[in-house]
């Protein structure tokens, strides 16, 4: 409840911008629900600009169109999720029947490949656009394919990549 009293006293003089901490911090599911909705909704309904500063990654990236990642005072990235997951290394599952075959077959093609425990292949993609490229090169070279996933990055993930290699580069520095 006191969430919600400070942001509908935050709300009460119309700002233009409403700066929010932590706001689903100590809600139960459904109040965490309803708070996304609301902060969703008011730049689309009011034209209110909220600036949204949370260590729940999985929370801004459910509410979020922009994103700023800062890191020890440094900007890394600024944008929309789309953006930030583009820029990032994008996996592939594939299932296919002849795996040594098609592993040779994908590797010759200049992919990246890694036969897993349960007997599926992991391709590092560049882009959602390669899941088509391999699936065409497999089926061309008359491979069976039986599963095709494409996985992206949470938000969390990539944040833990950008900021590590950030340390990484201090270090080395």
């Amino acid at each position: 409840m006191r969430q919600r009293l400070g942001l509908g006293l935050a709300l009460l003089n119309k700002p233009d911008l409403l700066i929010l901490d932590e706001p689903t911090n100590g809600l139960d599911p459904a109040g965490i629900h309803e708070m996304r909705d609301l902060i969703r909704h008011l730049p689309r309904e009011s034209g209110m600009t909220v600036f949204l500063s949370s260590h729940l990654l999985s929370e801004v990236e459910q509410i979020a169109s922009h994103i700023g990642i800062i890191h020890e005072g440094r900007l890394l990235f600024q944008g929309t999720l789309s953006e930030l997951q583009s820029n990032q290394q994008t996996e592939l599952t594939v299932g296919v029947k002849q795996l040594d075959r098609a592993i040779e077959c994908l590797k010759l093609a200049g992919w990246t490949v890694q036969r897993r425990a349960d007997e599926l292949l992991t391709v590092s993609a560049r882009s959602p656009d390669d899941a088509v490229r391999i699936n065409s090169l497999l089926v061309d070279q008359r491979f069976e394919v039986f599963h095709l996933a494409l996985a992206q990055g949470s938000l969390e993930d990539i944040f833990l990549t950008l900021t590590r290699g950030q340390a990484a580069a201090a270090r080395n520095a």
